[in-house]
């Protein structure tokens, strides 16, 4: 076919658009990987620099190690790192080691040039050869959602927990300092932050294994204690004796007697840094946690008052205030805290949690859920995610969602948390849902896991006694007394516990036909808590079996007493006195108890009261 000249360029023109258009979108590919490709070399790049100039600064006390902490070069001889790393535990005698966390490199500390106690930030000159040396970033540039990483040393000296890199995402901004959404684990406290050109933005200050988010304290407080540096330093003798410093070494030991369960000498060791600095916001939002383990809620809030009101506002500061308040039953005031607490940091998961908790509470269970289900929308990492999961099925199973309840459990167990509690308790409480689905089976499983991972006594007891009521639902009515008697054994100090069990064992007595053994365990159970209405119950019915028709009624006399409402307690109480004779009583008794089961919607009661008054006729 012959095509005209014109036919001809327009064939060239689109020829040549689309080798155009195939060649930029060539060019925009290349581009596109070119740039992925730049931005993960500089991401190595700037994870290599920071490990390489991150140091581990180790406390070496008399019976040997007693903590660590990380910091980093920022000139070839200078080491920055925050204050209560390095000022120690006050009164201990130790010494300073500092390594290279990549290469067996140490280094000496020849003295301190300059500290900021407001802002916990040391320098130190050492003596040693720098692998690599850090450049300061502008904090003041960085924004809320920015990419950052922070280097440093976790809990010990095993290569591999040296140098390991936490990524994080920054989440609030403030002039003292900014929260980075990332578990900043123990020992990273002094190391440094990094923006994604490998500059350092802020320094690690505050973090924990079971927090979401980490406190940073930003480079502009390092870059205007740098300008002040003293030409001449101190010796690290000198400087720990300076009062501010003394009162960081107080707060130390507070923080160690504390984890080591001795709540009233680390008050007094917070009491003694207050007292060398009346002004450390800190010290006393310390002091107010370790009131609080002691169950001194009012003296809690009075150090919580004291700390915001010296400006720390920090979210921790207020959900711990609001904890507080909560145990004091102000659950709106708590609800107040955790709200200025989301307020300032949005995405602060505890306090999500908390008032969710608060909020349940109150019996406000599809707000509570609410919170929870943020919490988890917020994907935390560490144990605050599953936390998050068995808080929210608790409220489920509160509104009566037990298939809810059973499916949230299931995340928590999922997520296999590193904390035994919330582990053993999602399995206890998923058992108690399917239980209440009537899949007592699986229940018992659960039961078992909870069991076969050994909790603390208190727990353990309680999986016992749940899975004595599935086995006795079974007719494992002699397993059912075994794990009871083991309940009791495991709590004997837990008197009102113990009431409870008996009550249990003796109900599976009396269907074993047992009824002295039944009597037994209600006398016992009565002994150490008379206000118990089913025990009651039971022993009468237990005495109604034996013939002792008059005894029985006395003790449907104190159940009904005890709960006016107890529809199976008027009725059994018309049973025994039809038995002694009485029929005029019993029919009032029996009316009751039909008026009671049919409120109560329990179709099986009504239908037995319901033939006894037909036979009375």
């Amino acid at each position: 076919m012959k095509l005209s000249h014109k036919t001809l360029v327009l064939v060239g023109c689109l020829a040549l658009g689309f080798l155009l258009s195939d060649s930029q979108g060539l060019v925009l590919q290349d581009t596109l990987i070119d740039e992925s490709a730049t931005s993960l070399n500089r991401h190595r790049q700037t994870v290599r620099i920071g490990k390489a100039a991150t140091v581990i600064l180790i406390v070496n006390a008399v019976d040997g190690t007693i903590g660590n902490g990380s910091g980093f070069f920022i000139q070839p001889d200078l080491i920055v790192t925050n204050i209560h790393v390095l000022a120690g535990i006050r009164g201990e005698s130790y010494t300073w080691e500092i390594r290279a966390v990549n290469q067996p490199t140490q280094y000496t500390i020849t003295g301190v040039v300059a500290s900021d106690p407001e802002h916990d930030l040391v320098i130190l000159k050492v003596e040693g050869k720098a692998t690599e040396v850090l450049q300061l970033g502008d904090s003041d540039t960085v924004k809320l959602g920015e990419k950052v990483i922070a280097v440093g040393t976790h809990g010990s000296i095993h290569k591999d927990a040296l140098g390991k890199v936490i990524e994080g995402t920054v989440s609030r901004i403030t002039d003292d300092f900014f929260r980075v959404k990332t578990t900043l684990l123990p020992g990273y406290s002094g190391g440094p932050v990094l923006n994604s050109n490998g500059k350092v933005i802020g320094i690690c200050a505050e973090g924990g294994e079971s927090k979401s988010s980490g406190s940073v304290i930003p480079s502009s407080h390092l870059s205007a204690l740098l300008k002040n540096k003293s030409e001449q330093e101190k010796s690290s003798e000198e400087w720990r004796e300076e009062p501010m410093i003394r009162a960081y070494a107080l707060a130390n030991r507070g923080d160690a007697e504390k984890v080591l369960g001795s709540t009233k000498d680390a008050i007094a060791a917070y009491d003694a840094a207050i007292r060398l600095m009346p002004d450390f916001a800190t010290a006393y939002a310390k002091r107010g946690s370790a009131k609080y383990n002691l169950g001194d809620y009012k003296g809690s809030i009075k150090d919580h008052n004291a700390a915001i009101g010296m400006g720390l506002d920090y979210a921790a500061a207020y959900v711990n205030r609001g904890v507080a308040k909560r145990n004091l039953r102000d659950y709106k005031g708590a609800i107040q805290d955790y709200n200025t607490a989301i307020r300032l940091d949005p995405e602060h998961v505890e306090a999500y949690i908390n008032r969710g908790n608060a909020k349940s509470d109150l019996g406000n269970y599809e707000t509570a859920i609410e919170d929870y289900s943020t919490a988890i929308r917020l994907k935390p990492k560490g144990i605050m995610l599953p936390l998050a999961y068995v808080r929210r099925a608790s409220a489920k199973s509160d509104a009566g969602d037990n298939k809810g309840t059973v499916t949230d459990y299931d995340e928590a167990v999922r997520l296999k948390p590193s904390n035994l509690g919330i582990l053993t308790i999602a399995y206890l409480n998923r058992g108690r849902a399917k239980f209440d689905l009537g899949d007592t089976k699986r229940a018992i499983e659960d039961y078992n896991e909870v069991i076969r991972l050994k909790p603390k006594n208190a727990v353990l007891a309680r999986a016992y006694v749940h899975r004595a009521n599935a086995k006795s639902k079974l007719n494992d009515n002699q397993g059912a007394i075994k794990d009871h008697d083991k309940a009791v054994r495991l709590v004997p100090e837990d008197i009102d516990f113990v009431a409870h069990v008996y009550g249990r064992r003796a109900a599976v007595k009396l269907k074993l036909t047992d009824n002295k053994g039944a009597i037994e365990d209600c006398d016992a159970a009565i002994l150490l808590d008379p206000g118990l209405a089913e025990v009651y119950k039971t022993r009468g019915e237990a005495r109604s079996n034996l013939g002792n028709h008059s005894g029985a009624t006395e003790d449907y006399d104190a159940a009904v007493q005890l709960r006016p409402d107890y529809a199976e307690a008027y009725y059994k109480r018309g049973c025994a006195k039809v038995e002694i004779g009485n029929a005029l009583e019993a029919k009032v008794d029996l009316r009751t108890a039909l008026k009671l089961a049919k409120w109560e919607s329990d179709q099986a009661l009504k239908a037995g009261i319901e033939e006894k008054l037909r036979l009375l006729k």
